[in-house]
């Protein structure tokens, strides 16, 4: 893996950790038959019936045709294939007249085709990763990311969507806070990591509301979802296709549950539950991260040159935690590398086996009194201090919630996961506390049914830690037509680093047919 493609991977997963805001169950069996496709034929498209079926959205949005122009601004070739793309750019006039709306009234967009893809080819939207992560300026990178069967015969759509990009950003995440997010304590019931974190959610509380103004909670995945509406609208087609990863794919579900009757397809890889509030989604995160940081232990011997963390890496990534959070000047929130950047650096990274060498280097040299490499590995991920799409992936999922967490839960549920978890259970609770002085949500998500909708593809692997596949399994057991496929990994995200589900979804796009019910792909 190259060190670009192994930091766009850390990036989904770092947001993912951060928002949660974004204990697996055992799963299928361990000596399963392989996957195997076109055993229950489905066309992709409009939902079966004279009339459209109607959800809280209503019919759907209104929006005049797309002028796509040349875009010299947007990358046309994606640094890391070398793959180059025909690119242009439009914009959507939305309704922003709406109580609920916030936002500049146009949404840009970007569309990439590949070489031989015809400019009246159908259009996929793909949204990879939290808001503001992939949007029109990294269509290219979007497009080359997917499968040659599909990014042959489709003409690739990213969106900014409200309250990122050029779309009108609300950039609010000062240096100060993202050095206070990345030094936080790792027990959120100690005195000092408490103020600490009640003083990160105050300032970004206060900045992001100045920015935004008193329509702050309008910026949700309810707006989004409308967005993409009036974008099929814009497109000129009466139903939308997409692919949807992490927060991309719980987008996508609130999309089918809002205008079930627009929905053409959709693949929705690595959801999180919308049902779930945010103390519940983080205590399964954390005993998923848990139960992959035992795996990260065990296999720590068969790295290339030997484990890192010597004979008992799980001891060794413990002592990591204590010596950095004992260091001078190492105090919660203090901005100097401390046990919680540990900690948030596994969050973030053990969801990427293949970087898992790379850990085990960055945790010894912690263990041994070096914080550098665990700071470097952070930053990078970040890619600088100064992220435009932090502060959005952090909105949205506050936004999302009802949830406010008081200091008497907070005390509550860390008692409740530390045997679970006892590493990374309290620090990831306290996650939670960002969002404790948010403003009351316009829109928090709820349970999604898309009842009518065409078929929908979910995705997830078993073990993945930050995308848990008991939520996986709720969130397609919700949708009225729902068929889930599983990978047998701990890899976060399944499309297409799994060459099965990748086949499953390329059938699914291009010829309707879906994978047979319980499909479970192997390692």
């Amino acid at each position: 893996m190259t060190g670009t493609t192994d930091r766009r991977r850390a990036v989904a997963l770092l947001a993912a950790g951060l928002t949660l805001l974004a204990g697996c169950t055992v799963g299928p069996s361990q000596r399963p038959p392989l996957a195997t496709f076109g055993t229950a034929p489905t066309t992709v498209g409009s939902a079966p019936g004279s009339t459209t079926p109607l959800g809280p959205g209503g019919p759907g949005q209104q929006a005049d045709p797309i002028r796509w122009e040349s875009c010299p601004d947007v990358d046309s070739t994606d640094t890391v294939t070398g793959l180059r793309f025909e690119v242009d750019c439009g914009s959507v006039v939305v309704d922003r007249t709406s109580p609920n709306s916030f936002g500049d009234p146009s949404v840009e967009v970007a569309r990439a085709r590949a070489a031989g893809v015809p400019e009246d080819a159908p259009a996929l939207v793909v949204v990879r990763g939290q808001p503001g992560e992939n949007g029109r300026s990294r269509v290219a990178a979007v497009a080359a990311g997917l499968s040659p069967a599909v990014r042959d015969h489709f003409a690739v759509i990213t969106v900014d969507l409200v309250g990122t990009g050029i779309s009108g950003p609300i950039d609010c995440l000062s240096g100060y806070d993202t050095r206070a997010l990345m030094t936080l304590g790792i027990d959120p019931t100690d005195s000092g990591a408490a103020t600490a974190l009640a003083e990160l959610s105050r300032s970004l509380t206060f900045e992001c509301g100045d920015l935004a103004g008193a329509e702050l909670s309008r910026v949700n995945s309810t707006a989004a979802a409308d967005d993409l509406d009036a974008l099929r609208a814009a497109l000129g087609t009466q139903t939308l296709a997409m692919i949807g990863q992490g927060f991309g794919a719980t987008l996508g579900a609130v999309y089918a549950d809002r205008y079930p009757g627009r929905l053409g397809a959709a693949v929705l890889d690595a959801p999180a539950d919308p049902l779930d509030e945010l103390d519940v989604r983080a205590a399964s995160i954390a005993v998923a991260a848990e139960r992959a940081l035992d795996t990260f232990a065990a296999r720590c011997a068969d790295f290339e040159g030997g484990c890192p963390l010597g004979n008992d890496p799980r001891a060794q990534v413990e002592k990591a935690v204590s010596v950095l959070d004992d260091a001078p000047g190492a105090g919660p929130g203090a901005g100097t590398t401390n046990g919680g950047s540990v900690l948030l650096t596994l969050l973030l990274r053990l969801g990427d086996i293949d970087g898992w060498p790379e850990l085990a280097t960055a945790l010894a040299a912690a263990a041994a009194g070096d914080g550098e490499p665990i700071q470097e590995m952070l930053t990078g991920a970040l890619g600088g201090i100064d992220t435009p799409w932090l502060g959005p992936a952090i909105i949205y999922a506050c936004n999302d919630s009802a949830q406010r967490i008081s200091p008497e839960q907070m005390t509550t549920a860390v008692e409740a996961i530390r045997p679970q978890a006892p590493l990374l259970g309290p620090f990831t609770i306290g996650l939670v506390g960002i969002c404790a002085s948010w403003p009351a949500p316009e829109a928090a998500l709820g349970a999604v049914k898309a009842t009518g909708s065409a078929p929908i593809m979910v995705a997830g692997a078993v073990q993945d830690p930050l995308a848990p596949y008991d939520a996986v399994q709720s969130l397609a057991g919700q949708l009225a037509s729902a068929t889930l496929i599983s990978w047998q990994s701990g890899q976060h995200g399944s499309y297409p680093e799994s060459p099965c589900v990748s086949d499953a979804v390329d059938a699914y796009l291009l010829t309707g047919e879906l994978p047979a019910v319980g499909s479970l792909c192997p390692p």
